[in-house]
Order: C-alpha cells, then structure tokens, then sequence
C-alpha cells in the first residue's frame, strides 16, 4: 500500500468539512464587500490543503504515479471512461425528454431546493481547465480519497461505495445526476482495487475532456437535435448500461472483501 494512499485515510470527514466551510466562507466574505471570486477557488483552496496534507510531489507521489496502471490496464481504464461517457449522454436524452413531456416536472425540478443541493458551479463548468483538471483532482481526492475511506470504517464498504457516490452525485447538475452516481460508483472500484488515487484522477480527467471535446466538437448541437445522432447515442448508452451493469456484478462480488 502507498504511503499517499496512507496518508489520505488519515484525513478525516470532518476536518475536510471544516476547510470547505472556511473556503466558502472567505468566497461570501469577499462577495459583500464586492469582489466577485468563482467558486472554482473552492476547489483550488481544497487541492492546496490535500497537497499539504498528502506531501504531493514526493517520492511516494512519483511512486504511485509510476503505478497507475500496476493493477489495471490502459484499456481497461478506457474502456470504462467511454462506456460511462455514452451512458451519461442517455441519461441527458431521458433528462430532456422528461421535461419536455412531464408535466409539472420542470417546476419541480428547478425548484430552489435542487438548485442548492446541485452545486455544479463549485466545479467550475464554464471553464476547460476547471472542468478537466482542477474538478477530476478535487472530487477524487474527496469523495474517494477521503468519504470513502472514512465511511468503510463505520459501514460495511458496498454501504461506502453507495453512499459516497450519492453524494458525489447530488454535487451534479440535473441530467447528470444518475450518471455520476454511476460513474462515481465505479471509480470506488478502481481505487478498491488499484489503492492509487492517481488512477481515478485519470480516469475522471479522460471523462470530463471526452465530454468537453464532444461539447466544443458539436458546435451545432446535433447530439441532441438530430435524429440520426440520437439514435446512435441511445444506442450506445443502452450497450454501455449493460457493460456497466456486467462489469459492477462481477466486482461486486469482491467488493466487501477488500
């Protein structure tokens, strides 16, 4: 086991709770008296603690980056990244077509109680960087680094993986929901079975540029407004829900074994 991997069970849930609260504490502070910060420094101000924290850049981090893929392939991480990214893209149609065709659920919806629990401005989602980069780092060393590791501790670790992932996914703008949950659930099986947290780091960085790449590459909005795209994007997320489906039954299996 990595000293990284060590050193990040050792952080606790509450002392992360303590940090964000601070963060977004000075964020507010500075917006009464008229400066305007993006809550992407929420995220940034996390990282810093972690790197405090963790010792980044020491030998034991150039260690673990060295192991990325001791315990799982290159194609094995893809494959999971792309099967989580179409899945997503179904999730976005039946997300559209239920505002679309439900009545009453829009209001529902966009309700403020929604708004508040979808905090997706913290991850900074008008921004490449952010969105690539600065959200993978923070959100894995969080919700897997950190809520995982310590939830295993008082419930047993299918109960973690579950719960972790829910918040992770209540951190998601609606339409994204389901699918993070997802994504996130599968992510704690990559660091239950990789114990490197650089991993999941990169397998969230491959997932946000893909979907950033398909929102910059379809400057017309043709996955959601052609016919044809939209066949074939359903299509694809019905087979990547049965991988997926596939791939956390044979894990499951193991999962509390770990």
């Amino acid at each position: 086991m990595s000293s990284l991997d060590d050193s990040l069970k050792k952080i606790t849930i509450l002392q992360i709770l303590v940090v964000l609260l601070a963060l977004i504490g000075l964020v507010i502070l500075f917006d009464i008296f008229g400066y305007s910060i993006s809550e992407d420094w929420v995220y940034v101000g996390v990282i810093l603690y972690f790197i405090y924290r963790l010792r980044f850049f020491s030998s034991e981090f150039k260690q673990d980056l060295i192991n990325i893929f001791a315990k799982i392939t290159p194609k094995s991480l893809f494959t999971i990244v792309i099967v989580n990214v179409f899945f997503s893209y179904g999730m976005l149609y039946l997300s559209i077509f239920a505002l679309d065709h439900i009545p009453g659920f829009r209001s529902l919806i966009f309700a403020p109680i929604f708004s508040i629990l979808a905090i997706t401005s913290l991850a900074g989602i008008g921004g490449l960087i952010s969105t690539v980069f600065v959200s993978p780092i923070c959100e894995e060393l969080l919700f897997r680094g950190v809520f995982l590791n310590r939830l295993k501790l008082i419930v047993p670790t299918s109960f973690a993986i579950i719960i972790s992932s829910i918040l992770f996914g209540a951190l998601h703008s609606y339409g994204n929901i389901i699918s993070a949950f997802v994504f996130g659930v599968c992510m704690c099986i990559i660091y239950l079975k990789t114990k490197n947290i650089l991993t999941c780091i990169l397998a969230h960085f491959i997932n946000n540029l893909l979907a950033e790449l398909f929102v910059h590459i379809d400057s017309g909005n043709l996955i959601f407004t052609n016919d044809i795209f939209i066949v074939l994007f359903s299509i694809l997320a019905i087979v990547s829900l049965y991988l997926i489906i596939i791939s956390l039954r044979q894990e499951w299996k193991y999962i509390d074994k770990r």
